[in-house]
């Protein structure tokens, strides 16, 4: 889950609080890679290392190394470590010796308490006592809260509107305490939603019990920070209604410290709209392109406000876990975007540092996006210098390019495994732009078959890239025509632990008068994400064959990758 994840728990430093008066909101962090001190210190931004004691699910981390067990959940005679009793007197004592001893009373912090991210949930007789009940365990949660405002009134103390913790206090918090709500359910759209009225009621409600709400929001497409995202035309909405209903605090969740595509332009447009939600960022943003990218600022605005045009005209959500090929559909136009990659690649050479060093970089990023555009066209050309750009990131020290850690060298040795398959496939591959016909139900956000036959295999550590996922129970069927001059079909098929992706149990091959071939499906000697079964088809075999393939039900799902006729 995004919201409330394994951050660390950070510890304040001397840097004083900024504060802006005129904006409706009294706490505003983007997170993404922090800006040059003398760039970001008049944007009046908060920040988690600096104004939390505690911060996200974190709680475990004021606990000593032999601490009580009595600091953990109860049910009935057993003790579960993976989450607290909220009623224990040694939790509360816990806490109290960490902020003494770490913060004292010279300056205001911020404190989450909230439990662990799972629902498990404590029902001794005194968290019973306090409220809690099966699922629920917002009643001691908010007693210990409110006991923690009375020992330290100087400091701040919130809990979450999340998983266990989603019941209304039974009376108004202290003025010192608050609530962090999870904007999970409130699609990032341009244009109005049902869920957003939802939202706003939901807003409303707690405005009810608190002076103190604070949004987790969200601002990046966190399975690929490299391609760009429109975000201004959403976030504007968001915090115009955020204003109006009482939120007093706004945490972005951007891609944290990873690099990410245009994050000093982010930062900069939506610490403006934090001050103002009602500020036209069009003109902001052609000045601050102005002024950071003398030679390349212009077609960066120019492009950017065209993603946000192309949104708000596609009407639809951005996804927070998404592909190019996606993208490509609702914020990307991919001819503007790669000429306009073009254009930023002819001007590196006419530019000075710092704005050379930084454009050569945001270039060698959305080579990437430009790698995932032809793969999703089965282009390859040029696809090898597009390569090399991409590599040359890493010696910078950027690894990475999406939340779950998606790693750039893994990315690129697989789309050269790619490339190389491909061309020893050659034209001998028979079924390449064959339409196969799938006789079960494929799942809604996978339903392209064609991309099992588009002539290129995908890459396991990506399942956006090129694999077809399935959850088919128990077992997806495909029909494949019997091509004239096939003599064997080989299917490729990958897994990834992270996504709980995983081999299919069995892959079963007929027609229409026999059962050619069943076989368990074995990871490769020479890597092991991938699969490859093969089957011989009889000379005299006619029809329609039947491929089946059978999912692990204990895995999430299975991916299915090209299918091949030589």
């Amino acid at each position: 889950m995004l919201f409330l994840s394994a951050f660390l728990l950070y510890k304040c430093d001397d840097a004083a609080e900024q504060h802006d008066d005129s904006s409706p909101f009294e706490y505003r962090e983007v997170y993404l890679p922090e800006l040059p001190f003398d760039e970001g210190r008049n944007l009046y931004m908060n920040n988690v290392d600096r104004d939390w004691g505690i911060w996200g699910h974190n709680l475990s981390k004021v606990l000593p190394k032999n601490a009580s067990q009595t600091v953990f959940a109860k049910s009935g005679n057993s003790v579960n470590s993976d989450q607290f009793c909220f009623s224990s007197e040694a939790l509360f004592k816990y806490i109290e010796d960490y902020i003494v001893n770490n913060y004292g009373r010279d300056k205001t912090i911020r404190f989450a308490i909230l439990p662990n991210d799972n629902s498990i949930v404590c029902l001794c007789d005194r968290c019973v006592e306090n409220g809690n009940k099966a699922g629920d365990a917002s009643g001691a949660v908010y007693a210990l809260l409110e006991r923690l405002t009375e020992r330290f009134p100087e400091h701040i103390f919130f809990s979450s509107y999340y998983r266990t913790t989603t019941s209304l206090p039974h009376h108004k918090l202290p003025d010192n305490a608050g609530v962090l709500i999870s904007a999970m359910s409130y699609p990032l759209s341009p244009v109005h939603t049902v869920q957003e009225d939802k939202f706003e009621e939901l807003l409303l409600k707690w405005s009810k019990y608190t002076k103190r709400i604070y949004i987790w929001d969200y601002m990046n497409n966190f399975d690929d920070y490299f391609t760009p995202i429109p975000v201004f035309d959403v976030i504007q909405r968001r915090l115009s209604l955020y204003a109006r209903t009482g939120v007093n605090g706004i945490f972005f969740n951007g891609s944290g410290t990873d690099y990410s595509t245009f994050f000093r332009i982010k930062t900069h447009i939506i610490s403006a709209l934090l001050r103002d939600p009602e500020t036209d960022w069009r003109p902001i943003l052609k000045e601050l392109c102005s002024e950071l990218y003398p030679v390349t600022g212009e077609a960066i605005s120019k492009f950017l406000i065209l993603q946000e045009d192309m949104l708000k005209e596609k009407g639809k959500a951005l996804p927070l876990y998404e592909g190019v090929a996606k993208a490509s559909k609702i914020y990307l136009p991919a001819a503007e975007f790669e000429q306009f990659h073009d254009e930023l690649m002819s001007l590196i050479m006419q530019i000075k540092d710092p704005e050379r060093t930084e454009i050569r970089r945001m270039t060698q990023a959305m080579m990437l996006t430009r790698l995932e555009l032809k793969r999703i066209n089965s282009d390859t050309v040029g696809c090898a210098r597009l390569l090399e750009g991409l590599e040359r990131l890493t010696s910078q020290g950027i690894v990475t390019y999406s939340e779950s850690g998606a790693n750039i060298d893994s990315y690129i040795s697989e789309y050269r495994y790619m490339l190389r398959q491909a061309k020893d496939a050659g034209n001998k591959n028979l079924l390449k732009g064959v339409r196969l016909q799938p006789l079960t139900a494929l799942d809604e956000e996978y339903n392209d078959i064609s991309i099992l036959t588009d002539g290129l295999i995908g890459l396991p550590s990506d399942y956006h890239c090129g694999l077809m996922l399935s959850s088919a129970t128990p077992a997806l069927r495909i029909a494949i025509p019997n091509t004239k001059g096939i003599k064997r079909i080989r299917i490729n098929m990958a897994r990834n632990q992270i996504y709980h992706i995983a081999f299919p149990l069995s892959v079963s091959l007929s027609s229409e008068d026999r059962e050619i071939g069943k076989i368990t499906p074995k990871a490769l000697s020479n890597n092991l994400q991938r699969s490859v079964v093969e089957f011989n088809i009889p000379s005299d075999c006619k029809g329609t064959l039947v491929l089946t393939i059978v999912r692990n039900q204990e895995e999430r799902t299975m991916a299915i990758d090209e299918i091949e006729g030589f």
